[in-house]
């Protein structure tokens, strides 16, 4: 992220989003009066002072990461300096957006963050969870693009809005991983056979949905099959080649894990507050229950039963 605002951000006065372009805006607005203050200096000052009350209500765990992830951020802005590669603004700020939105997106997704917009997203999400982390960040940025649009005009504006979307979608990109896929959903009376050619020729599971057409009050069988992209053509010409009058339609997935798709990984939460704990730990004594003798006994013939079936 430091690298990819140096050497295509900076030297085009083309501004991140989030507080590292209001460190920018206010780097340059002291500049003015003679007060040279870098960026990356009033980015960490900025970040502190969220940092104090970040800490509080966001529990140890996330004070730990976010830390290393501020000052990391903070270092690599000051020292990893790079000449300019490019004199076109159009490319620094695409360019600009696809390193700074692969930085973004690794870190957020080993669960931690580098302050900023994030941060202040996720305190407010955790003083009112109707308010979103992503709406906080869209919020922060079109502040940061207004007053960009009065100190620097409608150019370098328009420029950082292109360097802001790109650096979005990288960072979706990164954090989600190549998982999208197509379900396809199949009607047709012959979809035993179908359901056969799918499993066979295709390697994909292949799952039946109880139906009922409300127009012809016939009972049928539909199926459900996830596919990657480059199964599509084969799924349709596989229905095809079998009913050519079958229906069928599909939805994009973002992600599938499981046999025969990614793996399913374990989600490393840190944002889980002290009080969320206390609550859960209540929750879990509310439920709690004492047995008696007869009961334990029951328990352990039940338990006995379900392990010799297994």
């Amino acid at each position: 992220m430091g690298a990819g605002f140096n050497i295509f951000y900076a030297p085009k006065n083309i501004l991140l989003g989030g507080f590292g372009g209001l460190s920018t805006i206010i780097s340059d607005l002291l500049a003015l009066v003679g007060i040279n203050i870098p960026m990356s200096i009033i980015y960490l000052l900025l970040n502190v002072v969220l940092y104090i009350f970040a800490v509080k209500i966001l529990g140890k765990t996330f004070a730990i990461y976010a830390i290393i992830g501020i000052l990391s951020y903070s270092l690599a802005l000051e020292f990893c300096t790079f000449p300019a590669v490019s004199d076109d603004s159009l490319l620094c700020s695409i360019y600009g957006g696809f390193a700074t939105g692969l930085g973004v997106g690794v870190i957020i997704r080993c669960g931690a963050t580098t302050g900023g917009g994030d941060m202040l997203g996720c305190v407010i999400n955790h003083k009112n969870p109707k308010i979103s982390v992503g709406w906080v960040t869209i919020v922060v940025n079109c502040i940061v693009i207004c007053i960009s649009l009065i100190i620097y005009g409608l150019n370098l504006s328009l420029y950082s809005i292109i360097g802001i979307f790109i650096a979005g979608r990288t960072s979706d990109l990164i954090i989600e991983g190549p998982k999208s896929v197509k379900a396809f959903y199949i009607i047709s009376p012959k979809s035993d056979e179908i359901s056969q050619k799918l499993l066979t020729e295709l390697h994909r599971g292949v799952t039946t949905l109880e139906a009922n057409g409300m127009y012809s009050h016939r009972h049928t069988q539909m199926i459900l099959c996830l596919v990657s992209s480059f199964q599509i053509s084969k799924l349709k010409q596989i229905v095809y080649d079998i009913d050519s009058s079958a229906f069928l339609f599909s939805v994009s997935v973002k992600e599938a894990m499981g046999k025969g798709f990614h793996k399913l990984e374990k989600h490393k939460s840190i944002l889980i507050h002290k009080k969320q704990k206390q609550n859960m730990a209540t929750n879990v004594s509310e439920n709690t229950f004492t047995t008696t003798p007869t009961d334990k006994s029951q328990i352990e013939k039940t338990n006995q039963k379900v392990d010799g079936e297994e």
